[in-house]
């Protein structure tokens, strides 16, 4: 089995700027949330007649693609396929954030995401 070796990425320009994007996105999805929270879900397209709105839309999508993600760490180690097993961490991970992304959407979704705990 070969070894797995971690090293520092150096801080060049290609880096600096893929943090630059992935904070810039960051802080248009910290946008949209606090935009929805304030106008309401009728800027999503759902009203009384339409209840699956966008939001509903990505929140499945995420959820799935997590489940179809974490295939992939299953054939690794379920099936004990080898040239999946140094995904399988990767794709682990990837599933847990897809997940937490689709279940943060549908806590936004709530009327009072505050009282997530009491709900």
């Amino acid at each position: 089995m070969e070894r797995t070796i971690y090293r520092e990425i150096p801080a060049s320009r290609p880096v600096i700027q893929l943090a630059v994007l992935l904070g810039g996105f960051i802080a248009a999805a910290a946008g949209a949330v606090l935009y929805i929270e304030h106008n309401g879900h009728i800027v999503t397209g759902m009203n009384n007649q339409i209840v699956w709105g966008l939001p509903h839309v990505f929140a499945i999508f995420l959820i799935v693609a997590a489940s179809g993600a974490l295939n992939v760490a299953s054939i690794a180690s379920v099936f004990g396929k080898t040239p999946y097993k140094p995904m399988a961490r990767l794709s682990a991970l990837l599933a847990l954030s897809l997940l937490a992304g689709g279940l943060a959407v549908l806590v936004l979704d709530l009327g009072r995401p505050d009282r997530l705990i009491v709900a």
